[in-house]
């Protein structure tokens, strides 16, 4: 689909046409694989990214350099702590999109090739809560972190969220985020945990994050998957359910 016309406005004296995939474009997608610990998510987002031929980002790497400073300090982050990294994690999947468009667009996969007909990213976060998802989706007011925040954050090869990319600016509503869900019981999620080294703080954050835990499944744009299947089942199903949703949207569209 084309990119709305009332996207063209200026953010902070720059074009939404420059943040965004042009008119005349297909509408770009983030989709958002989430869940609590030790449901798959980086799994999961990878065989997507694999499948659908797009990139595969971690959504921890972007913290800005103050969300780092503040966990290497053993201090938990706060919801208002949270709210720029979010918004960071949106204005790179755009960005993202955009330089595929202007870049790579030979390869992104039409629908008959297996690929979204669209550029796209997929972004593991666990965005348990709805108001975390209703930034991703934009729906909720928020800025990324300022220009200075964003520069020591990043390795030598962590190409995706530099300032000269303008990241620092908000993405557009022309962005369409959609979300697959990595679902598991609390005993699938438990001996996940227990298998792994220091299981004893990992269930401690396991239960937290459970109690947090705000269902997605009756919300628009949400997919979802059982953990509990095999690693290729749960790869097939998350791959369909993408693709059932993003069809779902063009129709509405």
């Amino acid at each position: 689909m084309a990119v709305p016309t009332a996207v063209q406005k200026k953010i902070d004296g720059v074009g939404a046409e420059e943040l965004t995939v042009p008119p005349g474009g297909p509408r770009p997608v983030l989709i958002i694989v989430m869940g609590p610990a030790s449901c798959g998510k980086s799994t999961i987002g990878n065989d997507l990214s694999e499948a659908l031929s797009l990139p595969f980002i971690d959504g921890d790497s972007l913290h800005p350099q103050s969300n780092i400073d503040k966990m290497s300090r053993g201090v938990p982050l706060t919801d208002d702590d949270r709210l720029p990294w979010l918004a960071l994690i949106r204005s790179t999947a755009e960005r993202v999109c955009k330089e595929a468009w202007e870049k790579n667009r030979d390869q992104i996969k039409s629908r008959e090739e297996g690929g979204l007909g669209r550029p796209g990213v997929v972004i593991a976060c666990s965005a348990l809560k709805k108001w975390y998802r209703d930034i991703l989706r934009g729906e909720v007011e928020a800025l990324p972190p300022p220009k200075h925040d964003l520069v020591s954050t990043l390795p030598d090869d962590h190409d995706v969220a530099k300032p000269e990319k303008l990241v620092h600016h908000p993405a557009t509503s022309n962005l369409l985020t959609l979300f697959l869900y990595c679902h598991g019981s609390r005993e699938v999620l438990s001996q996940r945990i227990a298998s792994r080294k220091g299981h004893f703080m990992g269930a401690q954050m396991l239960e937290s994050q459970l109690a947090t835990l705000e269902d997605p499944r009756e919300e628009p744009g949400v997919a979802w998957v059982d953990i509990a299947a095999s690693k290729e089942v749960v790869g097939e199903r998350a791959v369909d359910g993408i693709r059932e949703l993003v069809e779902k949207e063009m129709e509405a569209e």
